[in-house]
C-alpha cells in the first residue's frame, strides 16, 4: 500500500515511453514528493494509494513524460521574428548578436520569465537556455532562478566567449560579447556552479557559444567544470556549412576531428545543431556517446539544412530535440517534433525513415539522457515530470492512432495540466506559480526599450513588398 500520496493522476492513456508498458490505456499515475510512486491500470493504481491528498481527473485525455527542449534561447523572446528573411551569419551580425550586447539584466530577465512560463504552458517541463546576455554571475543566477520561480527543470548553460579569434572575426560577431579571459569565463562559471549544484532543479552548464569562435582551451576548460560539478556542457557546432570551412581553414581539420584529437568528446559532451557532419565525424561523435540537438524548426527558418538522424543514431550518438532562438523558432515542441519527422523523410526520400515513436524518443527519453537526469519516461522511481495531452479537438479527430496525433496533429494549446518534480505547476492551461499578465506586461516593455537600445528599429517593419526577395 502506498500512505499520504500527493497526487494521483487518474483516467488518461497513458504513453510511458518504458518498454516494458509502453502504452496503459485508463491508467493512474500516484506521486509520493517528487517521484512516480505508482503506475498502471487506473484501478490497480488507486486500490494501491491511501491518504490521497489531491485527485486530478484526466478522462479523455493522454499523459505523457514532459517534453525536453534541449536547446533553445529564452532572452532572444525579445527580438521575436524580426530577423525574418536573414540567414544565418547576417541573422547573427545584423540583429541577434546587437540585440544580446544591449541587454540589461533587467530585461533580460523578463524575457527569460515569460520564455519559461510558454515553455511550461506549451508541455516543456525541461529547458536547457543558452543564456548569453549578459553573462555575469548575478544575473546567470538570477535566471536560473526566475525559471525556477515558473516551475521548470532544466539548466542555464551559461555562454562563455572569452577573448575574440579570429574565428570570430571571420563570423562577423559582435566584439562587445568578447569582454572576458578564458580564466575569467571559467572563474565565473564555477562560481555559478557552486551556487546552483547539480542537485538543483535548473544546473548551470559552461556553455562555450561556438566552436568556430571561441578560444579552444576553453572548451577544455568547460568539460573539466562539467565534469567536477557533474553535469552536461553545450557548445554550438556545425550549424551552417560555412562554420566548418572556417574551421577547416583556421584549424586544418573538421570541428568534431578537432575535439576528438584533444580528448574534448564525451557523454558529457553535447551539440547544438549539429548538422553540416561527415561521416567519420558522425562515427566519433557515436563512439563518445555525445548528445545532438536537432532544432528542426529554427533550422528551416534559417536554411541551415537538416540533420542525417539515422546515421547518428545508428552510430551510438544521442539525439535530442529543441527549439532554438525564441526568436525565430517558438517554443512549441508539438511543432518540433512534427518538422523533424517531416524533414527526416525529405532528406531520405523515405516516409519510412522515422516514425512517432521515435520522435517521442527524441523529445523525451533521450532529452533525459542528455540532462543526466531520471526523466523522460513514466515508471516507479522516476522523476514525476508529465503533461496530460487533450487530444478532443476538432484538429486532432479522429484520433484513432494518438500516438501519431501527439507528433502530428497536436498543439501547444492541447496541454491542460504540467507536473514537474512532483509539483503541478499548471492546471487547466494556466500557471498555478505566476501573474501571466504581469509577466507578459514586463517582457513588452523590456522589448521596446531593448529594440531602441540595439539600434534595430529599422527591423520593425509592417509589411514588406511580397516580391522583395524574388527581385535580386
Amino acid at each position: 500500500m502506498l500512505d499520504n500520496v500527493d497526487l494521483l493522476f487518474t483516467g488518461a492513456d497513458l504513453y510511458t515511453l518504458d518498454e516494458d508498458q509502453p502504452v496503459i490505456h485508463n491508467g493512474a499515475i500516484a506521486v509520493i514528493g517528487n517521484s512516480i510512486a505508482a503506475i498502471g491500470p487506473a484501478d490497480e493504481v488507486a486500490g494501491k494509494c491511501r491518504n490521497i491528498k489531491r485527485t486530478v481527473d484526466c478522462s479523455g485525455t493522454v499523459i505523457m513524460p514532459g517534453l525536453i527542449d534541449a536547446h533553445s534561447h529564452q532572452f532572444q523572446l525579445l527580438g521575436r521574428k524580426l530577423g525574418d528573411g536573414m540567414s544565418l551569419l547576417p541573422w547573427l551580425a545584423k540583429f541577434m548578436l546587437p540585440l544580446a550586447a544591449s541587454l540589461d539584466s533587467r530585461s533580460a530577465l523578463a524575457a527569460v520569465e515569460l520564455s519559461a512560463l510558454n515553455s511550461a504552458l506549451s508541455g516543456a517541463t525541461s529547458v536547457v537556455d543558452n543564456h548569453y546576455a549578459p553573462v555575469d554571475e548575478d544575473t546567470t543566477i538570477a535566471v536560473a532562478k526566475t525559471m525556477e520561480r515558473v516551475g521548470i527543470r532544466g539548466a542555464v548553460a551559461r555562454g562563455m566567449f572569452g577573448p575574440m579569434v579570429e574565428g570570430g572575426v571571420r563570423m562577423n560577431t559582435d566584439e562587445r560579447l568578447f569582454r572576458y579571459t578564458v580564466q575569467e569565463e571559467i572563474d565565473i562559471t564555477e562560481a555559478c556552479l557552486k551556487q546552483q549544484p547539480a542537485s538543483s532543479l535548473v544546473q548551470i552548464w559552461p556553455m562555450p557559444e561556438n566552436v568556430v569562435y571561441v578560444d579552444k582551451e576553453m572548451m577544455q576548460g568547460a568539460l573539466e567544470l562539467a565534469e567536477r560539478h557533474d553535469v552536461s556542457w553545450q557548445a554550438h557546432m556545425s550549424e551552417s556549412k560555412f562554420e566548418v570551412e572556417i574551421h577547416e581553414s583556421i584549424h586544418g581539420q573538421r570541428p568534431v576531428k578537432w575535439l576528438h584529437e584533444n580528448g574534448i568528446l564525451s557523454d558529457r559532451t553535447t551539440f547544438a545543431h549539429g548538422i553540416w557532419l561527415d561521416d567519420e565525424e558522425i562515427e566519433l561523435l557515436g563512439n563518445a556517446k555525445s548528445t545532438i540537438i536537432h532544432n528542426p524548426v529554427s533550422n528551416q527558418y534559417l536554411a541551415s539544412g537538416i540533420i542525417k538522424l539515422g546515421p547518428l543514431l545508428r552510430a551510438g550518438a544521442n539525439v535530442a530535440l529543441g527549439t532554438d532562438g525564441v526568436a525565430v523558432a517558438g517554443q512549441d515542441m508539438f511543432e518540433a517534433m512534427k518538422s523533424a519527422q517531416m524533414m527526416q523523410h525529405l532528406r531520405e526520400y523515405d516516409a519510412e525513415s522515422t516514425s512517432a515513436e521515435l520522435m517521442l524518443h527524441l523529445a523525451c527519453k533521450n532529452g533525459g539522457q542528455m540532462l543526466r537526469k531520471n526523466v523522460g519516461t513514466l515508471k516507479v522511481g522516476a522523476l514525476a515530470d508529465f503533461i496530460t495531452v487533450d487530444l478532443s479537438g476538432p484538429h486532432n479527430q479522429p484520433a484513432t492512432r494518438p500516438v501519431c496525433c501527439l507528433t502530428g496533429s497536436a498543439q501547444a494549446s492541447d496541454v491542460r495540466h504540467v507536473v514537474v518534480n512532483g509539483e503541478q505547476i499548471v492546471a487547466d492551461g494556466r500557471s498555478t506559480r505566476v501573474d501571466e499578465e504581469k509577466v507578459v506586461a514586463d517582457a513588452l516593455q523590456a522589448t521596446q526599450q531593448v529594440i531602441r537600445q540595439a539600434g534595430i528599429t529599422d527591423l520593425v517593419q509592417a509589411w514588406r513588398h511580397p516580391g522583395h526577395h524574388y527581385s535580386k
